[in-house]
């Protein structure tokens, strides 16, 4: 036969030191501060999907680019696990500004988005321009933008930029291969595109002799970014940045954007003097041995 207590306060000591236990327990196991920048984050970063070779959808849509690996090699740095989601530029700028997610890379700082985000600083410098179709002549600069309607991806620097000179009449498409697709029909015969993209997609769709780059608008400084205020995140990926050796920095851009021109300038400069130097000693050996066939040819 079971005993029970008939003293009530017995019951309630018991079940007091069996709460404390498991706090106690609770307390012991919690992470201490800054324990959830590694292992058990996950950093969700967003960017378009749409800006080669940065971030794009191959043939079959899968998502490839700089930033794939470029976040890839942040993972392994920090510990802390990437989520990396490529989508339409607009949406991606929705996603952290709502809550879901914690980056965006790939950003531009504006006056607008001023007070919606903190940078970290710029990691390249990309030409912005505007793009003529060949049987328009005339565009030179800003000014001469008036009157005609310039197509633009929607959420875009070139938006607020071109406002702030003015030039209102524009036709907003959702990504950039929209855009030129538009342009590839004769739709549009004005566009703001980046410089890296707009190569891109100009020579996939067979059209880069129908278009021609009438002037540079801007050079753009791209940037990771999070919600206003939250420093905390922005000094974690600032950290896993500086992580990160230039010389594999180095490695990831060869991959994607190929040598500098310059180097290959100096690949080709050095190449011609290996060849030119080469060519006047042979030259020098032909005359030297010319020169004493002659002679021989004399003395017989």
């Amino acid at each position: 036969m079971l005993h029970r207590s008939s003293h009530p306060s017995i019951g309630r000591r018991r079940l007091l030191a069996l709460c404390l236990c498991w706090v106690g327990l609770a307390v012991h196991a919690a992470p201490g501060p800054g324990a959830a920048d590694a292992g058990s984050r996950t950093l969700h970063v967003v960017s378009d999907e749409n800006y080669p070779p940065y971030l794009f959808r191959d043939a079959d849509g899968r998502v490839q680019g700089y930033l794939v690996d470029y976040w890839k090699l942040w993972q392994q740095k920090t510990g802390v696990t990437v989520r990396l989601s490529a989508m339409q530029w607009p949406e991606a700028q929705r996603q952290l500004l709502n809550g879901g997610a914690d980056v965006i890379d790939m950003l531009y700082h504006t006056a607008a988005r001023e007070p919606l985000y903190d940078y970290s600083p710029p990691y390249d410098r990309l030409p912005t321009n505007i793009y003529s179709h060949a049987s328009i002549s005339g565009i030179s600069n800003v000014q001469t933008l008036k009157g005609f309607q310039v197509a633009v991806q929607t959420g875009d620097a070139c938006v607020e930029e071109l406002a702030a000179r003015g030039i209102t009449s524009l036709q907003e498409y959702e990504n950039y291969e929209t855009l030129l697709g538009a342009a590839s029909r004769a739709e549009v015969k004005i566009l703001c595109l980046d410089e890296a993209p707009a190569n891109f997609y100009l020579h996939r769709l067979g059209i880069e002799d129908e278009f021609r780059k009438a002037f540079e608008l801007y050079v753009g400084e791209p940037r990771r970014a999070v919600r206003k205020g939250e420093s905390d995140t922005l000094a974690l990926v600032m950290r896993g940045m500086q992580a990160i050796t230039p010389e594999e920095d180095e490695a990831l851009s060869r991959k994607w954007f190929g040598a500098p021109l310059r180097q290959l300038d100096k690949a080709m400069l050095r190449f011609l003097q290996l060849v030119g130097g080469s060519a006047i000693g042979i030259a020098l050996l032909l005359g030297i041995w010319a020169w004493t066939t002659r002679r021989a040819v004399k003395r017989k």
